[in-house]
């Protein structure tokens, strides 16, 4: 049985204050990190020409004018390290509102919270900016992510130009990649996958261009079954993505990082089952694969 859907307007409502706490989290974020730069730089060079300039190693000369240098310390005042001490505290206390707003909604509770590499801040992103019911198809996702392709390409900024995608939504799905590179379950058993068949595909490839697609292929599966779960859970249509059409014995259905037997025939039985694109054989089967690729990483 699916979960219980609040309201259309009551989700909008919940979700935008997600939005804005997550906002102001980031603005905060940005404003402690420079304040940090300042209060921890207290080294300077100073010249004859009264070139004042922050030191991160030694130096003899000036980098503006090249005339000999003395080394000055210079500690900073006591009202920017208060307002350090409390805009760390101020973060804190808005991630620890944006992660119990997260944990309470439904997009978390059946799917998010069984994801290796997707905390509270991603997961407030997806459900707020990213949120499957904004997007008919998974291919108006990847495009808004800037993970569509243009002339046979990656799309690119260009100076001077509007682009046709969310530079912010690229940037937030990057780090996804990453967090699933260092600590995720099954999509980081996928990333190594798609490296490996790039290294055989590819080989004049750079190492840096094998981790670059490797990423990006492994951000755009999860992306698939996100919009596809979503839709699910909130009661919306929902279509196969192309290359499942096209390729239906080489579609990956989304399996959860949990060894919880109950969770994981729950999600079958509630997400995957009413959709009948993959049997419970081939669901099992890759839930196999990645018991394996645990007790592989365990072993190394």
């Amino acid at each position: 049985m699916l979960p219980q859907q609040a309201s259309g307007s009551e989700a909008e409502l919940r979700e935008l204050e997600i939005l804005r706490v997550l906002k102001t989290y980031y603005d905060v974020q940005k404003l402690r990190v420079a304040t940090e730069l300042r209060v921890k730089q207290t080294r300077f060079s100073q010249c004859q020409n009264r070139h004042l300039v922050p030191m991160a190693v030694a130096r003899d000369r000036c980098p503006i004018c090249d005339a000999p240098v003395t080394e000055v310390v210079v500690e900073p005042p006591e009202v920017l390290k208060a307002v350090l001490k409390d805009l760390e505290s101020i973060e804190k206390n808005l991630y620890r509102d944006v992660e119990s707003r997260v944990r309470s909604h439904q997009l978390y509770m059946h799917y998010l919270q069984y994801i290796d590499g997707v905390g509270p801040l991603i997961s407030a992103y997806l459900i707020t900016v990213l949120n499957p019911s904004k997007f008919e198809t998974v291919s108006r996702l990847w495009k808004y992510c800037g993970l569509h392709v243009e002339d046979g390409r990656a799309p690119r900024r260009v100076a001077g130009q509007p682009t046709s995608w969310n530079p912010v939504a690229r940037t937030m799905v990057w780090k996804l990649g990453e967090s699933f590179r260092m600590r995720g379950g099954f999509y980081r058993m996928m990333y190594q996958q798609f490296f490996e068949e790039s290294l055989k595909k590819h080989p004049s490839w750079t190492k840096a261009h094998h981790l670059a697609h490797a990423r990006r292929v492994a951000v755009k599966l999860f992306l698939s079954h996100w919009h596809t779960v979503g839709r699910v859970l909130q009661g919306l249509p929902t279509r196969k993505a192309y290359p499942c059409e096209k390729h239906p014995h080489f579609c990956i259905p989304p399996v959860l990082d949990t060894e919880d037997p109950a969770v994981v025939q729950g999600f079958y039985d509630t997400v995957l089952r009413p959709l009948g694109w993959w049997s419970e054989k081939e669901y099992y089967d890759w839930v196999t694969a990645l018991k394996i690729y645990r007790q592989k990483q365990k072993q190394s």
